[in-house]
């Protein structure tokens, strides 16, 4: 503002860099007096610590250098800093709230005051210069409803769906609009009696969007609505009755209509964003609305719908012909990158499949390095398959810009933020995807509060989420497990939970893994070798102590050890864990496999293998790296030196994982029987004490 510049130059990445990580060029601020340097030192800190902490301390720092610069003295951020901490220590000082009040509302004034005074007779500034207002975002708020398909052909639904959805994403570009998100408007399709006001109220928008399409051969016909949902006035209305060919252009016009009837103005790059046609092979567009379809489906938290391998590999095949019709369909590539990426993370982590991704990403960089969904994709896959924060970091900051209303962006933040141990940061950016997606479940959101055991606040986020989803009562199952028994080890919610769950559901994957889970807990052996017996066969028969998928005939080892029998004879003990193995071996580099491994040889009496796996996973995976993972990475060494009888290095490789987020909880200590041989050791006291729930 006072140099009328901006203080970096460079590519996008670079300028990212250079505003995180470089002190500001006050150098070329050389008419400036030093005071006002001073000043801006400290407000632009980038610790966030050494910045002023409340209005007082800057209304008194703005004081200091009105005063400096009257006399002509010299004042430091040094100086100015020292001032922050004795201003603190005074108003923590404070006798009388209503007084403390006064004074934050009388610094908020001054600040004011203070800042209108500059902005209006600084030489750099004045009215003229005055940027574009914003107006109250609850005017230029919308919900796209899904549109109806009116096609002569009803399996065209897919078709209005993709025309719907390609609407949203052109309005969701706008900076000055805020719009809701897909997974939160689908469930108001228009088979079903609308009453615009209530979806209005519950998105938290002013308008909605409604529409009907209707394909018919070559030609296509798309009909629109805005209305005003408080007072159900038509904003504007339109019909466009053209060939096929021009349906790109058509979703452009509407979100452009759209945008002017709101008076959101769009930035020339917004602009060119949206009248850019993705492709112009409409058979290869036909292809990837439908696997866009089958993606957003399986996007949906996999602690609701189960297993969703299937419907992303019938994506890929999708995607794959399209771009054989259109090479140059960035979009396509980019939805590919995040099926792969999406199968890396539950199914398949094997280095096919990472290059699988790798070169979707690299081929959609190549045809669109400006596009901001090729840099989502990318920073997507730079997160999912190389833990690589700083640069996946980079290219969110970059597909940000371009899609400020996207909860994929603030998703993606929230989980790199969680594994870098910044919970705090995660749980803010998690209730932040609930403004632009407020009918979304989000099972994230109560996951992570129960994983830094924030109960309380979990089991509210759960009941959102099941009041959102009544039709998915696993999430009743993860509430009783991860809020009710691990804070207290008491499993009457989650069995009863369990038994709600539909008959339809009983051999489902996930279903089974939950009440094998339940067993387990409570030695109930006969069951547990009932439900392994469902397992026996499937590579990813459930998922294993470090929450990664692992051969379902490994339970039968589990089972073996806790009842005491030795479990190192059988052939079918040998061939689970040579299954196991081989699944290592096709995820290399993946920590969590080896350390299951480690865990399988630990209770197959393999003890020397098992340590040198157990301390290998760790070194590969440590906390320090992944704080969302590596704890899990270190209760199974814990496990390990348990069951190879080096109870002093158990409970060394478990101390402090009682405070870490992700780490032991109360419930699992005092039930699994992983722990019991430190059951009779005063130190697993201890640790139960530490853990144990408050009256």
């Amino acid at each position: 503002m006072i140099s009328g510049k901006p203080p970096f130059q460079g590519s996008a990445v670079e300028l990212m860099d250079r505003h995180q990580h470089t002190t500001p060029p006050f150098e070329k601020l050389r008419n400036t007096p030093e005071p006002i340097i001073a000043l801006l030192d400290v407000l632009l800190a980038k610790d966030p610590s050494q910045r002023f902490q409340n209005p007082a301390q800057l209304r008194k720092a703005i004081t200091r250098a009105r005063e400096a610069i009257a006399s002509g003295s010299k004042l430091t951020a040094a100086e100015l800093r020292s001032d922050d901490n004795r201003a603190t220590e005074n108003l923590a000082k404070g006798k009388l709230r209503k007084r403390a009040v006064r004074r934050l509302l009388g610094a908020s004034l001054g600040l004011a005051v203070a800042l209108a005074a500059w902005f209006f007779y600084s030489p750099h500034f004045g009215p003229s210069n005055q940027g574009p207002t914003a107006a109250a975002p609850t005017d230029k708020s919308i919900a796209v409803l899904p549109f109806d398909n009116i096609s002569p052909n009803k399996e065209d639904a897919y078709f209005a769906d993709g025309v719907q959805d390609e609407i949203l994403n052109n309005l969701a570009k706008i900076t000055q609009l805020k719009v809701i998100c897909r997974t939160s408007v689908m469930q108001y399709r228009a088979d079903t009696k609308r009453d615009l006001r209530q979806i209005a109220d519950a998105l938290g928008v002013t308008n909605v969007l409604e529409g009907t399409v209707r394909r018919d051969g070559n030609h296509v016909r798309v009909s629109t609505e805005l209305v005003d949902a408080r007072n159900y006035n038509t904003i504007w209305a339109d019909s466009y009755d053209r060939d096929l060919s021009d349906i790109f252009a058509i979703q452009s016009e509407i979100a452009q209509k759209v945008a002017s009837r709101l008076s959101a103005q769009l930035s020339p790059e917004q602009r060119k964003d949206i009248e850019e046609k993705p492709t112009n092979n409409l058979e290869a567009y036909d292809l990837y609305l439908r696997a866009k379809e089958l993606i957003a489906d399986a996007e949906v938290t996999p602690y609701v719908t189960g297993n969703y391998e299937k419907p992303l590999r019938d994506a890929i095949n999708l995607l794959e012909r399209a771009v054989k019709l259109d090479p140059k369909f960035a979009l396509a590539y980019c939805a590919a990158a995040k099926a792969h990426d999406r199968l890396s993370i539950g199914y398949d982590r094997t280095p096919t499949r990472r290059t699988l991704g790798d070169e979707a990403v690299a081929e959609a960089l190549r045809l669109q390095p400006d596009l901001p969904e090729v840099h989502l994709a990318n920073a997507f896959h730079l997160y999912v398959n190389y833990r690589d924060y700083e640069r996946a970091s980079m290219e969110l900051a970059i597909a940000r810009r371009g899609l400020p209303n996207s909860s994929e962006v603030i998703t993606l933040q929230a989980m790199m933020s969680r594994r870098q141990g910044n919970y705090e940061k995660a749980i803010e950016e998690f209730n932040k995807i609930v403004t632009l997606d407020p009918r979304n479940p989000m099972a994230e959101l109560p996951n992570t509060l129960s994983l830094v055991r924030q109960f309380s606040a979990a089991a509210q986020a759960y009941n959102r989420a099941i009041e959102l989803a009544p039709d998915h009562p696993i999430l009743k199952v993860l509430k009783a497990f991860f809020v009710t028994f691990m804070e207290t080890g008491d499993d009457t919610a989650f069995r009863s939970a369990l038994a709600t769950l539909p008959a339809s559901r009983a051999g489902d994957r996930d279903v089974v893994t939950w009440r094998l889970i339940s067993a387990l807990f409570d030695r109930d052996w006969q069951q547990a070798t009932e439900l392994v017996e469902k397992m026996q066969g499937d590579d990813d028969g459930g998922v294993f102590f470090a929450n990664v998928p692992a051969p379902g005939d490994c339970y039968a080892i589990l089972i073996a050890r806790f009842q005491g029998k030795q479990s190192d004879a059988t052939a079918s003990f040998a061939e689970a864990r040579e299954q196991l193995d081989r699944k290592v071996q096709r995820s290399v580099g993946d920590a969590r496999q080896l350390s299951n491994l480690a865990v399988i040889d630990a209770l197959l009496g393999k003890k020397h293998d098992a340590i040198i796996e157990a301390k290998h996973a760790v070194e590969m995976l440590p906390m320090s790296k992944d704080a969302l993972e590596g704890p899990l990475v270190q209760i199974n060494l814990g496990i390990v030196y348990a069951w190879t009888s080096e109870l002093d290095l158990a409970f060394e490789a478990l101390q402090g994982l009682t405070k870490v987020p992700n780490g032991l909880f109360y419930g699992d200590l005092k039930r699994n029987p992983f722990w019991d041989p430190l059951r009779r050791d005063s130190r697993f006291d201890r640790l139960l004490a530490e853990l144990a729930p408050g009256d």
